[in-house]
């Protein structure tokens, strides 16, 4: 079986999130959004060697990077161009030196695994408002939608110095059994994945966060406990 890819397209960034774990808001001004792009896109520095695995056995190489914008992995083609992996529901999990991502309706990078479970989590940059920057300074919203693709893809596109740009950066942190569906790693969930565990007291006791991956991955161990 090949690995079919589409180039990217325009991804609107002012979509609601209800799973959000952990949120900041973040501000840019015009003049330096696409310095923001260029630092935030991407997890890694550089495409790196990896490979993608498919649920029908098959194995691909390529040079990967995890665009946070668009919400999935990339690659270089040919052509020497990053375009998105396609046929993402065909795909098990991707591996590179430097991380795992696993594919379940959506991505979900690697954070931790035992044999019973796996821990992931689903960081993204979104752009939910574009305000107007008056004579002192101050700024008000406007109804001008950005895409992504405006910002980072036309050139010849000027940013206007007197807008500012405010992203939403999201963390949601979520379990799975080694065969099941991710489900938000919340205190209900994780207790249902491990009923011999008194999860909550032991979140309770400890004063865990689990907004906190530290803390998560207390309770993580804790669960996998024997």
């Amino acid at each position: 079986m090949k690995i079919y890819i589409t180039f990217a397209a325009l991804f609107f960034l002012g979509q609601a999130s209800v799973l959000a774990q952990s949120v900041e808001t973040i501000r840019v001004k015009g003049n330096k959004a696409l310095e923001f792009f260029d630092k935030y896109q991407y997890k890694f520095p550089g495409f790196s060697k990896g490979k993608v695995y498919l649920k029908d056995g098959e194995v691909a190489s390529a040079r990967l990077n995890f665009d946070y914008f668009s919400n999935a992995v990339k690659y270089i083609d040919e052509k020497g161009d990053s375009v998105l992996i396609g046929n993402a529901d065909d795909v098990n999990f991707i591996s590179t030196s430097l991380d795992t991502f696993f594919y379940d309706a959506q991505y979900y990078e690697w954070v931790a695994t035992s044999a019973r479970a796996r821990l992931a989590v689903r960081r993204t940059l979104k752009l939910v408002q574009t305000e107007k920057v008056g004579a002192y300074g101050i700024s008000s919203p406007t109804q001008n939608i950005v895409t992504q693709g405006l910002l980072l893809g036309a050139t010849n596109y000027q940013l206007d110095a007197n807008e500012e740009y405010v992203f939403s950066k999201e963390t949601t942190y979520y379990i799975s059994g080694m065969k099941g569906r991710f489900v938000e790693a919340n205190k209900k969930n994780i207790s249902k994945m491990f009923p011999k565990k008194d999860i909550e007291q032991y979140i309770k006791d400890n004063g865990l966060n689990l907004n906190k991956e530290k803390d998560l991955m207390d309770v993580f161990v804790f669960a996998n406990m024997k």
